[in-house]
């Protein structure tokens, strides 16, 4: 484990009005897996890895298991730039830090749910995150997630979302299913590394019932190389309390 101290969009979005339904509706669990890896840090391909393994599962058994691999730009002055990595996602991590009261960032690190943290590459601690995940029924459900694309125009997004959303927001990661890259430098110089579901564009809005995004044109994977992630958060103690992908 490693430790160190220390978009997308300008576009319209349509907002509905926020609506909440009463407490007993409860609908299918999900868990959301979010890795926080660097390509500069030497623990972090096992954690690689296993959230690879787990895609690769997830997508054979349909579990409603969503991964996301945000790389982090902390590690970037020490020897190798991650081309995956932003501030952005650093910060993501700092405010899991800060909520969960953590003495610093570190990588590898994985999040399930927006509750259970641990090092990533602890496949025991993951499969037990899950396995309680998975136990718990989920307060709100996308009814409705599409995606537009077509070549030169950017990715557009369509959402409907029922249950009980109040006080959240929507999150939508626009990610790489597979990437790999030939490091050159830093503590993994020498390596090919490969990730799963590398965060490229990440967009945030308030919580509402249906509504509209779009992602920028840049960058965006090549072909088919790509999906959306959607994912409804709370603002307060960040808990995940649905999720749902769409393909181009």
């Amino acid at each position: 484990m490693q430790k160190i101290l220390f978009t997308v969009l300008s576009l319209p979005i349509l907002f509905g009005t926020c609506h909440s339904q009463p407490k007993a509706s409860y609908f299918e669990p999900v868990a959301v897996v979010e890795l926080f890896t660097s390509e500069g840090c030497s623990s972090c391909p096992p954690a690689d890895r296993i959230l690879s393994r787990l895609t690769a599962e997830t997508q054979r058994d349909h579990r409603r298991i969503y991964t996301l691999s945000f790389h982090v730009d902390y590690w970037d002055r020490l020897g190798w730039r991650d081309p995956y990595s932003s501030s952005a996602n650093s910060d993501r991590q700092r405010q899991y830090a800060e909520l969960m009261k953590l003495q610093s960032v570190y990588t590898p690190q994985m999040i399930v749910n927006g509750r259970i943290e641990f090092v990533g590459s602890d496949q025991s601690k993951l499969n037990d995150a899950i396995k309680k995940a998975l136990s718990l029924n989920s307060t709100a459900s996308f009814s409705k997630l599409n995606v537009t694309a077509k070549e030169g125009q950017k990715i557009a997004v369509n959402y409907e979302a029922k249950g009980d959303i109040k006080g959240c927001e929507i999150h939508f990661a626009l990610v790489s299913k597979h990437e790999s890259t030939a490091v050159k430098r830093g503590e993994n110089g020498g390596h090919q590394l490969d990730h799963t579901n590398v965060v490229r564009q990440f967009l945030t809005i308030p919580a509402a019932a249906q509504g509209e995004a779009t992602f920028d044109l840049s960058p965006v994977p090549d072909g088919n190389n790509w999906l959306v992630i959607a994912y409804i958060q709370h603002t307060d103690d960040l808990r995940i309390i649905a999720a749902a992908e769409a393909n181009p």
